[in-house]
């Protein structure tokens, strides 16, 4: 039998962040602040007669939840939750993911909170994984306080399955000094008059440098420079998918005429262009465009902060769309959820509460410089009086509107290991047509198993 799923895969336009019939935003507000101060009775009771319960969190950001940042949200949460004690067991991403593997298959009930990327949701959910949020939250509450992207993400078989702790979305940072130098005008800010990847291409050919045989400024590069979720939105601005509505197909999706454009293009700009750089993982090409090595980069509002903090006099433009395409951007991120072998699941949705639409929320989102799919906290960062409000605006526009999700398939771990792996092989100079076809014809070979 085929798995279930609520919302079909590729590009999603004109996604929503509210919904009909949603309250007021001090409404919103007040409602969203009592679902995160409420104590479960037991809890309670515990604090009062008893020893407090421990949950614990396996997560993935030890940088957040071993440091400053973590130990204030968890402070605070458990003088507001007194019957309640917080542990956290932090690990690298792919170590932390393949921890919940083995403990998930071994039924395991040693944790109770998890952080969960978006695209996993779904895998989660068909091997039985995760209690469904919704249990501890009404649907009515939750179209209030999260954004309707974010609710998305968090589906599965028609129910919400995790709470969003985290949004993405995608805009162009570009380094000032590096444009005025070649007398170059900034790119438009507003989202009607983006440039094209065509070009953008233009103008990196015209600021890359090289001298005595190296380049000493280069054009461009992502900020994921070879993961799914930074490249994908290049084939989706031509119409691409990069699986089928189902989550079981990639011949004809991952390899279709589109996609082999898109990719071409991509590759192009490190081989025939010669404008981004060869073999640099994802953090020495941050590093490269956060010391002024390169004048545009595209990815989630961190990487302005990052380039910003670090002294770069950076702007900010819609990401481009192909000529005959349309735009497109990636959204998804960390949401968190529920071990469905826990013993303690009601604590563990307080918890959950509390660090999505709560206060420790606010706190967190702040040190990541994160727009969060918290209603709340959209529209405050995203007004006039807001630091950096500009940014946050363009990253919500371009959300609501041209927003691409990754995949909604049981296989995703092992889809994107093998899109990834294209990817890097395609940026290498990879024959773009036979890698493609190579990689979905794999994929689908290994989605077979969820099929049966």
């Amino acid at each position: 039998m085929k798995f279930k799923q609520l919302a079909a895969v590729g590009l999603v336009t004109a996604m929503v962040f509210s919904t009909a019939g949603c309250s007021s935003k001090s409404q919103q507000t007040e409602s969203s602040a009592a679902q995160a101060e409420k104590t479960p009775e037991n809890s309670q009771e515990k604090a009062q007669g008893g020893e407090p319960v421990e949950i614990v969190y396996l997560n993935s950001h030890a940088d957040v939840w071993e440091g400053d940042v973590g130990k204030e949200i968890i402070q605070k949460f458990e003088e507001s939750h007194p019957g309640i004690k917080v542990k956290t067991e932090s690990y690298p991403f792919d170590q932390m993911i393949e921890m919940v593997e083995v403990k998930m298959k071994s039924k395991l009930s040693d944790f109770d909170v998890l952080n969960v990327d978006a695209p996993l949701v779904t895998s989660y959910s068909v091997r039985g994984y995760l209690e469904p949020f919704e249990n501890y939250m009404s649907r009515d509450e939750l179209d209030k306080v999260f954004t309707q992207t974010g609710l998305n993400a968090a589906a599965y078989d028609g129910k919400v399955m995790t709470a969003p702790k985290r949004e993405s979305g995608m805009i162009m940072v570009y380094n000032k000094d590096i444009l005025d130098e070649n007398n170059i005008p900034y790119p438009a800010y507003e989202t009607d008059k983006r440039m094209t990847w065509e070009e953008c291409l233009d103008i990196c050919r015209q600021v890359t440098k090289v001298e005595n045989g190296t380049t000493t400024c280069w054009g461009i590069i992502g900020d994921q420079i070879n993961r799914v979720w930074n490249v994908m939105p290049l084939a989706n601005s031509l119409g691409a998918a990069w699986l089928s509505e189902d989550g079981l197909t990639a011949t004809g999706y991952l390899n279709s005429e589109a996609s082999v454009k898109a990719m071409t293009f991509y590759q192009d700009l490190f081989n025939k262009y010669g404008v981004s750089p060869k073999g640099v993982n994802t953090n020495e090409a941050r590093e490269m465009f956060e010391t002024g090595k390169v004048a545009f980069t595209w990815g989630d509002p961190v990487c302005y902060a990052r380039a910003k903090g670090k002294g770069i006099n950076v702007g900010v433009c819609p990401v481009p769309y192909f000529e005959g395409g349309v735009p497109a951007v990636g959204c998804d991120s960390w949401h968190i959820g529920i071990n469905a072998n826990s013993k303690h699941k009601e604590e563990a949705a307080e918890f959950i509460k509390y660090i999505t639409v709560g206060e420790g929320s606010s706190i967190f989102l702040d040190s990541q410089n994160n727009i969060g799919a918290n209603m709340e906290r959209i529209a405050r960062i995203t007004d006039a009086s807001a630091p950096d409000h500009e940014v946050y605006a363009l990253l919500a526009s371009d959300l609501e509107n041209y927003s691409v999700s990754r995949p909604k398939t049981p296989g995703y771990n092992e889809w994107s290991d093998v899109v990834n792996a294209a990817i890097e092989d395609i940026r290498n100079g990879a024959d773009v047509k036979t890698t493609l076809d190579t990689s979905a014809a794999r994929i689908d070979d290994i989605l077979k198993k969820y099929t049966k």
